[in-house]
């Protein structure tokens, strides 16, 4: 007996729609210098994808991306695991030692040209920071140290291209640009709001950097504002969706 005789009716017709959906053509552009996404990575990452789309409209989340960064990088040859605690504050995976975090970007806002991290890291210690400078010399060390936990910096963007289309983009997002929160003073944070947070923009010899933000509602700092054009482009897949399931 085959192991398709031992499915049920349902589990077959399951099936059925995952086999249609990895035979579906899709767009798939991958930079050749990528030290990351080229071959193996990019084919297996993009069948994940379509595997997904063949039962859900909703784009990746993050715990999705990181098992799926994961598995693709075992499939293109190399050692690659997930960090043991899920609420670790650094990296999400270390690929032939390399220690990643993994980002996902998914708003019905997003914006092509610049890039937003939602959770940097967690900040309980916002609460306790009433001036610019308390801001200032509570966030830029503990920044700093954030950034040290891991090497590199990947976001998975995600982008709706109609009722049935989803593309996604592999970005990099340097962390040469991110260290430059080490030249923040106190005389660029904003006076704490409302919330108990405050706000500060990070320039560098091109100009504005990246916006960072310290959510005191939540207790997170954020990210905005960071150029796309300053990231590193990796890979992007075009792959179809089920449509929305209306109300």
């Amino acid at each position: 007996m085959t192991e398709a005789q031992l499915l049920d009716d349902a589990q077959l017709e399951m099936l059925g729609e995952m086999a249609e959906a990895l035979r579906a053509p899709c767009q798939v552009r991958v930079d050749p210098s990528s030290d990351l996404a080229g071959g193996k990575f990019s084919d297996y990452f993009l069948n994940r994808l379509k595997i997904h789309h063949a039962t859900s409209e909703e784009k990746f989340k993050k715990a999705s991306f990181e098992y799926a960064f994961i598995a693709a990088a075992r499939y293109s040859g190399v050692s690659a695991n997930k960090t043991k605690s899920q609420t670790f504050q650094g990296a999400d995976a270390a690929v032939d030692g390399v220690r990643w975090s993994l980002k996902t970007e998914a708003s019905a806002k997003i914006s092509k040209s610049t890039i937003g991290v939602s959770k940097f890291s967690e900040a309980r210690w916002i609460r306790d920071c009433e001036t610019p400078s308390d801001f200032a010399r509570e966030c830029v060390p503990r920044f700093l140290r954030h950034l040290d936990e891991y090497d590199r910096i990947a976001t998975l963007r995600a982008f709706s291209m109609g009722p049935e289309l989803v593309r996604y983009e592999l970005i990099e997002i340097p962390k040469s640009l991110l260290v430059r929160v080490a030249d923040l003073g106190e005389d660029d944070f904003t006076p704490r709001t409302k919330n108990g947070g405050s706000s500060a923009l990070v320039r560098d010899s091109s100009g504005i950097a990246f916006k960072v933000v310290l959510d005191g509602s939540v207790e997170k700092v954020t990210l905005s504002r960071l150029p796309v054009k300053r990231c590193r482009f990796h890979s992007s897949w075009t792959v179809p969706t089920i449509p929305e399931i209306e109300e």
